[in-house]
């Protein structure tokens, strides 16, 4: 039951994420304070989940995120849908747009081994906070040239 409530989750997220997506062309380049302050909350998620911190990467989340998954469920999604995320040993940030109340941040992870994988991050503004409403992974195509 809890894994059926998770998959369901996670394609909410998904569609939201998507349909912010496709909104995107409303949004414009961070400006370079909300751009560090979005890269800060990433950034702070990242290294709890390092430490094996939950409760801190828990409250990182947004609001809709938090009242669906208690710490536990959250711990368990994250681990077993976004292992590289939870054992992430760097962080590189590239494109981030917002429009003052959701954000979305480009970035790729790196993992142990050097393996990396790109993601956007969904961020929405609750109050005078960002939190992360969702995180999409990015497939990446590889061709010959």
């Amino acid at each position: 039951m809890l894994h059926i409530r998770m998959l369901r989750a996670q394609l909410s997220i998904c569609l939201v994420l998507a349909g912010n997506l496709t909104q995107a062309a409303e949004l414009a380049p961070s400006v370079p304070a909300v751009k560090e302050t979005l890269h800060t909350v990433v950034r702070q998620q990242l290294e709890a989940f390092r430490r094996n911190d939950f409760v801190s990467a828990h409250r990182f989340a947004a609001k809709g995120i938090r009242e669906q998954f208690p710490v536990e469920a959250f711990e368990e999604m994250v681990r077993k849908g976004y292992p590289i995320i939870v054992a992430s040993t760097d962080v590189v940030f590239g494109l981030t747009m917002d429009d003052g109340e959701r954000a979305i941040v480009s970035l790729r992870v790196i993992g142990k081994g050097k393996q990396s994988v790109r993601f956007q991050y969904l961020l929405e503004r609750d109050g005078s906070d960002w939190r992360i409403a969702g995180v999409y992974e990015q497939s990446e195509k590889s061709e010959a040239i």
